[in-house]
């Protein structure tokens, strides 16, 4: 592998991961054209910030495509720094074998390591959280059974996920969309029960 360019060891990693085009693409953010441009060699210097996404989507190191080191898929990358989860829907995340339903790790300052496996991003699909959550954003989600009244959380109903800003009365639950087209759900006494919070949005990235 010494003397493979960086556009063979691209293309060696994704077909070694059994990964189409399109699949590279839906993890990183980045073109099927782009990349297939990156594995002819006709774009030769790859931007950093495109290096390290594309490393995390192929599950080694920004150091292997360049030709320093062997594929490594340490969890650790820098300190405080990690390879967090992606899962193409809220419900993924969220289920009874989420671990085995990541469809690539993205970079994540976490600024306390302990915490590290509380978090999640997830691919959003659906307008109902637009314009501050949009249709192909990723948003970072914290593990929790708990948020303020107000916040915008992952919250189950039965086995449905849902991303909502949840607010609480005295005997009711709320889960309200920010896109005005989407009428609030409410819940009232005991059917209150039925919406229980499993994670709070803390960030979210958009596609440009």
């Amino acid at each position: 592998m010494e003397n493979t360019s960086t556009a063979e060891r691209l293309g060696l990693r994704r077909k070694e991961l059994g990964m189409s085009y399109q699949e590279l693409a839906d993890c990183t953010g980045i073109s099927k054209s782009t990349l297939q441009r990156y594995e002819t060699g006709s774009i030769k210097n790859i931007p950093l910030d495109k290096l390290d996404v594309l490393a995390q989507g192929l599950k080694t190191t920004a150091l292997y495509i360049l030709g320093k080191s062997e594929p490594n898929n340490a969890e650790i990358i820098d300190n405080s720094i990690y390879r967090i989860p992606v899962f193409d829907s809220v419900s993924a995340g969220f289920g009874a074998y989420a671990d085995s339903n990541a469809v690539c790790y993205i970079p994540t300052f976490i600024e306390h390591p302990g915490e590290r496996q509380d978090f999640l991003w997830i691919n959003v699909k659906g307008d109902s959280m637009a314009p501050t959550i949009e249709d192909g954003d990723r948003i970072l989600v914290r593990r929790r059974d708990s948020v303020d009244s107000g916040s915008v959380a992952v919250v189950m109903i039965g086995d449905e996920a849902f991303v909502k800003k949840i607010k609480y009365g005295r005997n009711w639950v709320e889960l309200h969309s920010i896109n005005p087209y989407y009428p609030v759900r409410r819940f009232e006494n005991e059917s209150a029960a039925d919406v229980r919070v499993v994670g709070a949005v803390i960030e979210v990235s958009k596609k440009l």
